[in-house]
């Protein structure tokens, strides 16, 4: 019942795990990836934003040969160089000359502090940072990038001053071509949040500075990060510093940024600031999906742009149709079917459902109901219809596949009635003492005639012609002179009633003496109320007259080479000729049973045991059954 729809359910269901399993598959891989693209992309930003602070060094190099050059700077240093003090004018003379080439560039490339320093590497003047005012002694001369450019180079450096990173550029003041310079020109930009910004907008990067263990600046530069991720960093310094990467090759490999969240690389300064701890770090936020849907979640119109609606709708319309169609074949046709025969059994229409109009899981539905209708029927005091059963059809079925007999119906069409099967060797009829065994010559009704095999002489001439034995052969049996003629019943007298055997032979006691058998063993039913005579012994004389009994039709059969599983016709014909021969024999109707409607039933018997045995074909043979001739069915499995 509903197999269509149940097959539909399971393809659903397996689509939808499918489904599922791809996603889940594409949601792993796809952050797997984005992972290992992040932590690439944080390499490349360390790269990318130490490239932008050498060129934002050398662009402010190449400004600074403005004051390099400026006659008043020059003449500042000529007159501090030699001197055991500074002398005030020259320190005010550079700081005026500092003031106006500061003032007259562009906001990005203003310096924040300003130094002159002579050809010793002592402070001549200053602007930005008054804290050196204190030191009457302050130098720049120690500092490696101040004294390259005391020597003639060009420097760019970062210190750490008080906590503070600084951006330290120095140039060379030269006097005369081809001279020693006279002094330097020594300019610093803070690292602060503003310059930050300016290295991260140029490289696309979020970016953090350190030193001393501390954060000094940052800048988000990038959508979807958030800047308080970058605050959280200076939880992670001192393992950063005791870092075995970070201390020897200047770098660490990608760690997690908070919880987990994105993905930070810290890099080292180079210069002065090395020694320091200071350094700088970029970040980049963890694009990932944490479920299923976060595909849906995470797309934007364009990537919805990117989805074929009809193709969606087709899918959906395709799965809604063979749906619809499933349950419309095993659920709505049955319903229907059984509304429909509802009806007809509430308008009188029909009895019982008609059970082959149901299919599946509705068939034994009906099938009850239908015994509810013969329950009520009988506790209301009516005779129920039960449906005929193989028994009722075939006869009783043997432990071994010897099918027992059936009827055909008679020409009225109307069917004989069944007799109940009983056990073997029992006998549901009268006793032989009573009168209808008297009036059947001593025996059973029904009883099998004993089996006539043995010639006797030759009838009178004027005798008339023998009537047909039980078997199909002329009664050759004869009485032995001086004995009485054959009572009723025996062979070539009138047949017996409707109801008795007809092959059966007198059995009074002054024949019973008289008549030479071929069978030697008991008959199957005793011949009067005692137990039956012995069997009687044949002589040599008596031995020689023995006739051999016609061959069955299946040794003529095999003899001929036909295939009685190919073509049963000439079988049939004589299984039907001994069947009519048989139902006069027992005095019953033959009219209108032609040998069509005879295949037509043998056909049908046929069919039905072979598919229930699983045989090749299904022999028949004729005998009597409680005064009636019938048919037995044999399934042959050779």
């Amino acid at each position: 019942m509903m197999i269509l729809s149940r097959i539909w359910y399971v393809i659903l269901a397996l689509l939808l795990a499918a489904a599922y399993y791809i996603v889940a598959l594409a949601v792993g891989q796809y952050n797997r990836r984005n992972q290992a693209a992040m932590e690439e992309t944080l390499k490349a930003d360390s790269q990318v934003v130490s490239w932008a602070m050498q060129v934002d060094a050398r662009r402010r190099l190449d400004v600074l040969l403005l004051p390099a050059v400026d006659p008043n700077i020059a003449k500042a240093i000529r007159g501090a160089n030699g001197k055991d003090a500074i002398p005030a004018s020259s320190k005010e003379e550079g700081v005026k000359a500092l003031v106006a080439f500061n003032d007259k560039l562009p906001a990005d490339y203003k310096n924040d502090v300003l130094f002159i320093a002579d050809r010793e590497g002592r402070l001549v003047a200053q602007v930005g940072y008054d804290a050196v005012n204190g030191f009457g002694e302050f130098e720049l001369g120690g500092y490696p990038a101040v004294f390259d450019a005391l020597h003639g180079f060009l420097r760019d450096d970062t210190w750490v001053w008080g906590g503070k990173i600084a951006r330290v550029v120095t140039r060379p003041v030269e006097d005369e071509v081809g001279q020693p310079p006279i002094g330097a020109v020594v300019a610093l930009r803070w690292v602060d949040n503003s310059f930050a910004k300016e290295i991260g907008k140029r490289t696309r990067t979020n970016i953090a500075f350190f030193a001393l263990g501390q954060r000094v600046a940052s800048a988000a530069s990038t959508d979807g990060f958030d800047e308080n991720s970058l605050e959280a960093l200076g939880s992670d310094l001192k393992a950063v510093s005791e870092d075995k990467g970070f201390k020897e090759n200047g770098r660490t490999d990608v760690r997690p940024l908070g919880d987990d969240k994105g993905g930070v690389l810290f890099v080292r300064l180079p210069g002065d600031a090395w020694e320091l701890g200071g350094g700088f770090a970029v970040a980049r936020p963890k694009v990932a999906i944490n479920s299923p849907t976060g595909f849906i979640a995470g797309a934007d119109d364009t990537d919805k742009k990117n989805v074929k609606l009809w193709l969606v709708g087709v899918i959906f319309g395709a799965a809604m149709i063979f749906g619809f169609l499933f349950s419309f074949l095993e659920h709505s046709m049955p319903m229907r079917e059984m509304k429909v025969q509802a009806d007809k059994l509430k308008n009188g229409l029909i009895d019982t459902l008609n059970l082959p109009r149901f299919r599946g899981g509705y068939r034994p539905i009906a099938t009850d109901i239908n015994a509810g209708i013969q329950r009520v029927v009988e506790k209301g005091g009516g005779t129920a219809r039960k449906p005929a059963d193989l028994e009722s059809i075939l006869g009783p079925v043997p432990a071994q596949p010897n099918m027992s007999a059936f009827s055909f119906p008679l020409p009225d069409g109307s069917a004989p009635p069944q007799p109940v099967p009983s056990s073997p060797g029992s006998f549901a009829g009268p006793s032989p003492a009573s009168p209808a065994a008297a009036a059947n010559n001593g025996r059973f009704p029904g009883a099998p005639p004993p089996p006539n095999s043995r010639p006797g002489p030759p009838p009178p001439v004027n005798a008339a012609p023998p009537s047909p034995g039980a078997f199909g052969q002329p009664d050759r049996t004869m009485a032995m002179p001086g004995a009485p003629p054959p009572a009723a019943g025996y062979h070539g007298a009138p047949p017996p009633a409707a109801g008795s055997h007809s092959a059966t032979v007198a059995a009074s006691p002054q024949a019973a003496g008289k008549l030479n058998v071929a069978q030697t063993a008991p008959a199957p039913f005793p011949t009067g109320g005692g137990a039956p005579p012995p069997p009687k012994k044949l002589g040599k004389d008596e031995d020689e007259q023995t006739m051999v009994a016609q061959p069955s039709a299946d040794l003529i059969s095999a003899a001929s080479g036909a295939n009685p599983a190919l073509d049963p016709a000439a079988e049939w014909q004589q299984v039907y000729e001994d069947f009519i021969r048989t139902k006069r024999e027992c005095g019953e109707p033959t009219d209108g049973l032609t040998f069509e409607k005879f295949q037509q039933t043998l056909k049908k018997n046929r069919d039905a045991l072979m598919q229930r045995h699983g045989c090749k074909r299904v022999k028949f043979s004729v005998y009597v059954k409680e005064g009636r001739a019938s048919l037995k069915a044999t399934p042959v499995r050779e």
